[in-house]
Formats: C-alpha cells, sequence, structure tokens
C-alpha cells in the first residue's frame, strides 16, 4: 500500500492505494464520488471520463499514482452551488439523455472538447466525441444539445407542444443518478464466480477445501446447493444458478466465492481446483437438429434424441399450391450472426436480509420476473422477497431474465447474513450474453399476375444456446412475425430453436422480428426488380387494411404503414431519385415492424395486464404506482405527464 495525496474537485484528500489502483477504482471505492461510471473497463466507451490538469483522461485505465500532484476533476464538480451548468441544461432541454449511464462521461469530453474548439461545427461535434460510446440516443440530440451551446442560442424552453425532458434528467446530467454499483451498504463482502473453461464437460469433483482457510474467505457455494431450476419463461425453466454434474457452455458458472474484499475473492478462485471430463460439444446449430447417436445431449428432456429445444409450425392457405400459380417467384437462404446488446452498465447486483427477508438491489429490466425466480429457487414466500430496481445503464432486452448472479448473491445474503454486492466485468457481460439468435432462414415468395404476395413460406433454425430464455416466444415471432403489415394468404413456417454448447441466445430489441423482416424485405425488392415495379409501390398495394383479421387470425385494428412510407417517399423526393442517383449511390426501402398490444401474459392468472395505483395525498401530491421499468424510454416521465 502506498499514501498519497490527491486533489480532487480542490479537495485535498489523503489515500492508502494499491499500485495497481485505478483513478476510476479510487474515486468511486475511497472517495465516493460514483458519478464517474465505469463501463467497459478497457478505455473502450468513454463513460469513465474525468479531467486530469484540464485534460480528458479514461480513469478506468489510468493509474491513480500517476495522478498525484495533479488536479483531478470529475462530473460532480461542473455544476455551480448545484445550478447545472449551461451544457447539462441543453442536454435536459434537448432530451440528450435516455439511460444516462454514458452521459456523465460524454458532459466531461464535451467540456474539454469546447476549450480547444468553442465554435464546432456538426462534423467536428462527432469527432470531438468519437471516444465516448452511447447505445441508446442515436447521438443526434447529444450534438444538437453541444451545437446549441456552443452557439449560444437561447430558445425558450416550451412545454407545451414541445417535448418535456425526463424527470430525472437533472439528476442523470450532474451524475447524481445512482445505478446499482453506485450503491454503497455497510459491511458488504463480496463474491466472484470460477467458470467452465469447457462447452461440454461433467464436474468429476471440486476442490475448495483450501479455499476456505484463507483469510478473508467466507463461503464457497456450487451447484449441489442450488438445484432449482429457473428461467423467464414457465414453460421452459432449464438453467440452475450454478452448474450442477455437467457445464454447458464456456463460462458457466461452476463455483462461487464470497469474501471480504473483491481482491481477496479474485485471488482466491486461482485455489480452487475442479476436475471435469470433456464430452461430445454443439457448437454449430445444425448438427443439433440431428440424432446424437450414444453422445449426451445437452439437455436430456430435449425430445426424439436431438437437442431441438423447441419446434414452431404454422400453416395457413396452400403455400405449395400458391408457389407453383405464382406468375414471379424468388427463393433465397439468409444466415445471420449472433447479436449482443452491448449495454455500457455491467450487470450488478446487491442484496441483503434481514427481519423482512430478501432484498436485492440489481440492474434488471424485469423486477417481477426475477420476484417470482428467487421465491421460486430460494424456497421463500414471494412476500420475502423485494426486487428493487435502480436507474439502469441500458438494456436493450439484455436484462430482462433472472441472472444467475442474483440467485447466488441472494442464496449468499440468505445463508450468512449479510450484505452481498457483485459486479460483472465486461469479459463476464459477454459471456452471459442472452443476445439475438444466430439464425439460418430460408424464404420463398411469390407474387401473382396483378403483383399482389402469392405466397409467403419459410424454414428457419435459431441457435439458443444453452438454455431456454425467451427462446420459446421467439420461436414462434420468428415466423409469425413474417408476415409484417402486408395481406397474405398462403402463409407458413416452420421454426426449430436448438440448444447448443454456448452462451445462451434470448431477447434483444424486437426479438424473433428483425432477422425475419429483413429477409421478406430483401424479397420484396427482388419481385420488385423482377416485376419491373417501383419497391414502394409494390409495398403499398400489399398492405392489409385496418379493421382487418390476417390469414392466421390476428386482429388488425390500425396500419399505419401507408401513411408512413408515403410521408418518407415525399420527403425523400424517392420517384425522382430513386435509380437515377449517381454511380455508386443509391437509395432503397425496407419496412420493420413489431407486436403492439399482444397483452399475451407470461405468468397466467386473472388480473389486467396493466395496473396502476393512484394516490392523492393530504399535501396535494399524486403518487403514480406502476410495474413499467423505466430503463431510460422515459416511462416514468410518460406517466407523470399522462396524470397530469
Amino acid at each position: 500500500m502506498t499514501e498519497i495525496e490527491l486533489w480532487v474537485n480542490g479537495k485535498r484528500h489523503q489515500l492508502l492505494v494499491n499500485e495497481h489502483d485505478t483513478l476510476g477504482f479510487v474515486l468511486r471505492n475511497k472517495i465516493q464520488l460514483t458519478g464517474t461510471k465505469i463501463g467497459c473497463e478497457q478505455g473502450s466507451c468513454g463513460a469513465c471520463t474525468v479531467h486530469v490538469n484540464g485534460v480528458s483522461v479514461q480513469s478506468c485505465i489510468t493509474p491513480v499514482l500517476k495522478c498525484v500532484d495533479k488536479r483531478v476533476s470529475t462530473i460532480e464538480d461542473v455544476a455551480d452551488n448545484g445550478n447545472p451548468h449551461p451544457l447539462q441544461q441543453k442536454f435536459v432541454e434537448k432530451g440528450a439523455i435516455q439511460c444516462g449511464f454514458c452521459t456523465p462521461g460524454m458532459i466531461m469530453s464535451t467540456l474539454d472538447f469546447l476549450k480547444e474548439n468553442p465554435r464546432p461545427t456538426r462534423e467536428e461535434i462527432e469527432e470531438g466525441l468519437s471516444g465516448n460510446l452511447c447505445r441508446c440516443t442515436g447521438y443526434k440530440k447529444i450534438i444538437d444539445a453541444i451545437q446549441e451551446v456552443s452557439s449560444e442560442k437561447s430558445d425558450k424552453f416550451k412545454m407545451i407542444g414541445e417535448g418535456r425532458p425526463y424527470i430525472e434528467a437533472i439528476k442523470k446530467v450532474k451524475g447524481e443518478a445512482d445505478y446499482t454499483d453506485d450503491i454503497l451498504e455497510k459491511n458488504a463482502l463480496h463474491c466472484k464466480f470460477l467458470r467452465s473453461p469447457y462447452a461440454h464437460a461433467k464436474i468429476k469433483s471440486i476442490d475448495f477445501e483450501s479455499v476456505l482457510k484463507i483469510e478473508g474467505v467466507v463461503d464457497v457455494v456450487i451447484g449441489k446447493e442450488l438445484p432449482n431450476k429457473f428461467g423467464v419463461l414457465p414453460i421452459s425453466e432449464d438453467e440452475t444458478a450454478l452448474a450442477v454434474d455437467k457445464t454447458r457452455y464456456i463460462g458457466e458458472i461452476v463455483v462461487a466465492i464470497v469474501a471480504e474484499s473483491e481482491r481477496i475473492a479474485e485471488q482466491s478462485l486461482l485455489k480452487i481446483k475442479v476436475e471435469y471430463e470433456p464430452i461430445k460439444e454443439y457448437l454449430e446449430m445444425m448438427d443439433s437438429t440431428l440424432d446424437v447417436g450414444e453422445n449426451e445431449q445437452i439437455h436430456s428432456h430435449s425430445r426424439f434424441n436431438n437437442n431441438i429445444h423447441k419446434k414452431a409450425e404454422l400453416r395457413f392457405g396452400d403455400q405449395e399450391a400458391g408457389y407453383e400459380k405464382s406468375h414471379l417467384r424468388v427463393e433465397r437462404e439468409f444466415e445471420f450472426e449472433g447479436v449482443n446488446h452491448g449495454f455500457t452498465e455491467p450487470h450488478a447486483a446487491i442484496a441483503k436480509w434481514d427481519e423482512n427477508g430478501l432484498t436485492i438491489k440489481t440492474a434488471t429490466q424485469v423486477p417481477h420476473y426475477l420476484h417470482r425466480s428467487l421465491a421460486k429457487v430460494l424456497e421463500i414466500p414471494m412476500n420475502r422477497v423485494r426486487v428493487i430496481k435502480p436507474y439502469l445503464g441500458g438494456g436493450f432486452g439484455g436484462k430482462s431474465d433472472p441472472f444467475p448472479h442474483e440467485i447466488i448473491i441472494s442464496y449468499l445474503a440468505k445463508k450468512l447474513g449479510r450484505t452481498i454486492r457483485v459486479k460483472l466485468n465486461r469479459e463476464e457481460v459477454f459471456l452471459t450474453n442472452h443476445g439475438r439468435h444466430p439464425t439460418k432462414l430460408g424464404v420463398k415468395m411469390g407474387l401473382d399476375k396483378d403483383n399482389k404476395i402469392s405466397v409467403l413460406d419459410a424454414d428457419i433454425v435459431i441457435d439458443g444456446g444453452a438454455y431456454g430464455s425467451f427462446g420459446v416466444v421467439t420461436s414462434y415471432y420468428n415466423g409469425v412475425l413474417l408476415q409484417a403489415p402486408y395481406d397474405i394468404e398462403n402463409f407458413g413456417f416452420r421454426t426449430r430453436r436448438v440448444y447448443t454448447n454456448k452462451p445462451q441466445s434470448g431477447a434483444m430489441r424486437g426479438h424473433g422480428a428483425v432477422n425475419s423482416r429483413f429477409a421478406v424485405e430483401t424479397l420484396l425488392d427482388e419481385l420488385a426488380h423482377k416485376a419491373n415495379i417501383d419497391p414502394c409501390q409494390l409495398r403499398l398495394d400489399n398492405l392489409i387494411s385496418e379493421n382487418s383479421i390476417t390469414v392466421g387470425q390476428y386482429r388488425i385494428t390500425s396500419n399505419g404503414s401507408k401513411q408512413c412510407l408515403e410521408t418518407v417517399m415525399q420527403q425523400s423526393d424517392w420517384k425522382k431519385r430513386y435509380g437515377k442517383l449517381e454511380n455508386g449511390k443509391g437509395l432503397g426501402v425496407a419496412g420493420g415492424f413489431f407486436i403492439s398490444g399482444s397483452a399475451l401474459p407470461i405468468h397466467w392468472n386473472e388480473y389486467p395486464q396493466s395496473v396502476v395505483h393512484l394516490k392523492v395525498d393530504m399535501d396535494g401530491r399524486v403518487l403514480v404506482t406502476s410495474g413499467a421499468s423505466d430503463i431510460g424510454q422515459g416511462s416514468d416521465t410518460m406517466l407523470a405527464i399522462i396524470v397530469a
């Protein structure tokens, strides 16, 4: 340990630090300035940006020992006596905030950038922010805010007929919004995980006796202590918090260590000895559709001695006859890679047990589903479980499952009577995955002589990874969302979701629709080319009308696709520009959509699917209680506007 003096925000701090401590770690954990966010821990995302001697640095990779005798400024030093800096105020006014996790770093980088270039062009702003990643906004409003404050415009912010700021916007721009890992709890233990190096292997033995003798290690947990299975869908609960008897993907948690410090827990992992027996692994999705023969299935509950998790097949009309009678036909094979969400805030959770039972604060999109899973796996009543979702630094579907780390620390909190905290590093976030399914999709379409879609048929295989997640739902979405807003009488699909020895796939932004929509829209373009018809006009001619029923018996009450497409055609000057641009440039069209108003519950009960409680207090306030999880999309603000 080394004793140092560190000047932060004009205040001198005397600190004991390790030689490898980063500036970001010291700011957050020793000085409690949690406005500086740690996202990637690799100097890639910019969320941790602070100023050292007035220059932007990435505090997650800056050694604190290099900052001795220098002046450090953080987001907490930007406001003036609590009054937002003009740049912070513009971020609020322009709606340049969603989840808010990247915002403090964005503000700090911009302040440094504007010192060097106080009147930047839009292109210069884009270049100046190239080191700061934002997964939510698309950057447009961020650039608008910076451009307006740098040009000293002072448009009065209108509350009527204009966008309103999020109710928590000021907290986010000032770095005062607490995300899970920002929350300090007394006397907390730290949890770390030993993960499998094998994709598919039997666990022969685990030796951790020597680890229990290490000073500071409090407990070690293995899978047999938590045998109850869970999953976001009650119909496919197939995951355990730690691997039991065998591992199913590289990175699956095998052992959990809880210790007095993160460093002790991390170093103790090296002392654990696990003996594995590798068995036949399945890494290609098509291999999982075949009979396994004498090899072991990934899950024994898979039917017909293969690794198929779910098969969904629906057919309406007569696809074969419709295809044969088509005036124009097209058939294509598509292959899509998996995609990870890349949210900026890593998974983190804090669990404690007291006289009221379990309380867990966690970076989740789905407090309700986690609530149920914790009660089931830990075998405690639901009224003894409380789930709190703090501000969330991005999710996009990747935080919409109950996760093993949440269950493990909850179990440890109950067992030890201590507060337990965990934060995954960026590598662990990618191992956890739950991203978009890799997909192989074969699809064929036809047009009749009147250029009406005569048939749509698809055969789809999706790679679900080692566990179920949202897979049953995604299997159906891949098929039923092929039809989109078009009127098609001969329509069918077969989807097979397979288990593979990889991290599980789950929900990601329109899960089940994105790959399918790309394929169908691509084929529509090809058919338009063959028919020598404008691709926009082909879509307009085939839209399903409002207040109608699809061939699959979905009730369509409204369809704004026609108005949307015609507006885009007009604003893009489509008819004058399509096919007439200079060589190497083009103009294209595609339509995307997702379900709205399906109201199909995951947990079946007699209650309404959307409930809000309103309470008028004695002081005139209205308390709004809702189960909706605001992760930056503004649902809390919208509820306040609706109630007002």
